[in-house]
């Protein structure tokens, strides 16, 4: 489970840093050239084409898996020779990490992250816009509407730099508005992805465990069908195995309500 965390951990801090190489400006950071990104396309390459394989060699049907999967393949094949497609083919990379993480993967899909994203996204573009208009030109502190946009996000995560603050009573207004609204946005989207990684890890765990009861099942009845040829040995081991599986498995145990 540790190692499935930190597996889940690491692509997650993947994902946030490659996307950032991606739209980050090369003119504003000489640091970041092609060549560095061509390596970190490399690696990713390795790890996504090693990340593909183990999934292969697991699957049944390597066929069946090969066709859903298609996407993988492409996001693997190395076109950023073509200076047009290299952004294009990082992006759809980008897409391909997510798919790596089975946890992000199904965070994404969350009904309620969605709506609690889009609320939130609603709510900084309204009030990015309106300070946009009501502070530029009066606040010498926005200027663009990537400063609006920032102060935005900055408000409504209660984090306040005090790099750009509102002078306009109109867009203290704003602010009053985005700071309430800001701390019930944060607290639910810290719950709901709290709750989604306890369930998300509790749920492998009792697939596990029902999986390995089912197998001990199995063996169960093949060695009770042959219960006349089993040596004593064996007999004992059978005898073990249904004392076993007559006890619920312990997250089933955990339902049961208290006499």
């Amino acid at each position: 489970m540790y190692a499935r965390i930190l597996y889940e951990l690491f692509v997650m801090l993947l994902v946030i840093t490659y996307a950032l190489l991606i739209f980050a400006d090369p003119a504003n950071h000489p640091e970041l050239t092609e060549e560095l990104l061509q390596q970190i396309d490399l690696f990713l390459l390795i790890f996504l084409f090693a990340e593909f394989i183990m999934r292969l060699w697991r699957a049944k049907e390597k066929r069946r898996f090969l066709k859903e999967n298609w996407f993988d393949i492409i996001a693997m094949i190395p076109f950023d020779q073509f200076f047009y497609l290299a952004r294009f083919m990082r992006v759809i990379r980008l897409i391909r990490i997510l798919r790596a993480s089975p946890f992000m993967w199904s965070l994404l899909h969350s009904p309620s992250i969605r709506w609690i994203f889009t609320i939130a996204g609603m709510i900084m573009l309204w009030s990015s816009i309106g300070i946009y208009f009501l502070e530029k030109g009066v606040n010498e502190n926005v200027q663009t509407f990537s400063d609006a946009l920032w102060w935005s996000i900055v408000t409504t995560t209660t984090v306040g730099y005090g790099d750009i603050s509102p002078v306009t009573g109109s867009g203290r207004t704003i602010a009053a508005f985005l700071m309430l609204t800001g701390i019930g946005l944060l607290g639910a989207l810290t719950a709901n992805f709290a709750n989604h990684w306890s369930d998300y890890f509790m749920s492998k765990q009792g697939d596990r465990s029902n999986r390995v009861h089912h197998e001990l099942k199995n063996n169960a009845l093949k060695q009770v069908q042959q219960i006349e040829t089993l040596s004593q040995e064996e007999f004992a081991t059978l005898v073990s195995t249904l004392e076993l599986l007559h006890k619920p498995p312990q997250h089933e145990k955990n339902h049961f309500p208290k006499p």
